[in-house]
């Protein structure tokens, strides 16, 4: 087997990971071309792609029990392709939009889903958290790729955004040669060659209070930097700093930080150990103030390398430490419905926002900072991050 062909496959469809949210640095151009459209529908063309990603990771974990994994993923990223590059020709309808957002979200459900469950199949130990982490630092990669590119192509007008998906042509390529043709293990009806498998309802009942507390982590996440991401944009207006070029160029420089935090993952989670979730949210919170507070590119672009960072520090930590806490024969469903979380979160952001009555823009940082804050203070209170790191926690640690 070769792991580095593996590994390219891998982290290759990790940057299609956060195409979701490309949209959002157009929100404001959008919104001028549908003035009688409220601006909390807008921003569910960034958001929105979570409700398909919701919708798939609720049945992509059973699915991975009974069809290849490597067929998921290629599903997935054909689905992300034709959703990003539909709306290059079918822009007339906000309600054709938000369709095709809802297939690109789809296709990036099969790929958030089933990549967790390779690098845990692939990958062991250490090796596994680096992975996480690099893999983390190409999702970054991505981001910024088809984030500032995008920005870049539809600085003139905003519907030429969407032809930066076509990079999904080449992930397709890599994954259909380089990803290895994995096998499903059938189930015996005779007992002797293989256990039935659990239901999907059968294995969460009977995950670890733990599981839960990283799901929770994981969607405070998902709102608070959803907030941001989908408020970016209208700040930046409303500083009178630019428009959606602007917006992109800031997402695409910050997430240089992502990258690097990825590359180096595992030099990073020796600095923050045994807090590294906490320190992601700390992260995070820098980024809301200084967004909120300067009103210069630089100071904008700085705060974006930090959210980039958090994303990467909380979003490679996460699925390490579910594969820590969780058995083997969970681990598929585990990252199915951390997936799931993942996309709810994002996808429920704006409204529930809305619903908390907190006006667009800078107030929905205030917002996102004080959920940021809530986080920090019960994970270290707790010391829950250091139990998991000293094995209090593992899944097997009874049985030694």
């Amino acid at each position: 087997m070769d792991k580095t062909k593996i590994k390219i496959g891998v982290v290759s469809m990790a940057t299609l990971a956060m195409s979701g949210s490309v949209a959002g640095s157009a929100i404001a151009a959008i919104s001028k071309s549908f003035p009688t459209t409220p601006i909390s529908t807008i921003q569910l063309l960034s958001t929105l792609p979570g409700l398909g990603s919701l919708i798939i990771s609720l049945i992509a974990g059973q699915m991975a029990m009974h069809i290849s994994k490597k067929q998921l993923v290629l599903l997935g990223v054909a689905l992300v392709t034709l959703g990003g590059l539909l709306p290059a020709f079918w822009n007339s309808s906000i309600v054709g939009l938000l369709i095709c957002s809802i297939i690109l979200g789809m296709g990036v459900g099969f790929v958030s889903t089933i990549n967790p469950m390779l690098l845990s199949q692939y990958f062991e130990g250490e090796e596994r958290s680096t992975m996480m982490g690099v893999n983390t630092g190409f999702t970054s990669l991505g981001s910024m790729v088809l984030t500032g590119v995008g920005g870049f192509l539809g600085g003139s007008n905003w519907r030429h955004l969407y032809w930066i998906f076509a990079v999904g042509i080449i992930v397709f390529l890599l994954v259909l040669f380089c990803l290895p043709n994995d096998k499903v293990e059938a189930s015996s009806n005779d007992g002797k060659t293989s256990k039935p498998k659990a239901s999907t309802w059968a294995v969460i009942k009977s995950l670890s209070p733990s599981v839960y507390l990283i799901y929770l982590v994981v969607f405070l996440l998902g709102i608070a930097f959803t907030a941001y991401m989908a408020n970016l944009s209208i700040v930046v207006a409303q500083k009178h700093m630019g428009g959606t070029a602007m917006t992109g160029m800031i997402n695409a420089v910050g997430t240089m930080g992502g990258i690097i935090a990825g590359l180096g993952f595992k030099y990073l989670r020796k600095v923050t150990k045994p807090n590294t979730l906490a320190a992601g949210f700390v992260f995070l919170i820098i980024t809301l103030a200084v967004t909120y507070y300067f009103n210069n590119t630089i100071a904008l672009m700085i705060a974006a390398v930090f959210a980039s960072v958090a994303m990467v520090t909380v979003m490679s930590t996460a699925p390490f430490m579910l594969s820590m806490v969780s058995a083997p024969q969970q681990i598929p469903v585990v990252m199915s419905v951390f997936a799931f979380v993942n996309g709810l979160s994002s996808a429920i952001a704006p409204k529930l926002i809305s619903w908390c009555h907190v006006p667009a823009g800078a107030p929905s940082f205030v917002f996102a900072g004080i959920i940021s804050a809530v986080v920090v203070v019960v994970l270290v209170a707790t010391r829950f991050e250091k139990k998991v790191e000293s094995g209090q926690l593992l899944a097997d640690a009874p049985a030694k």
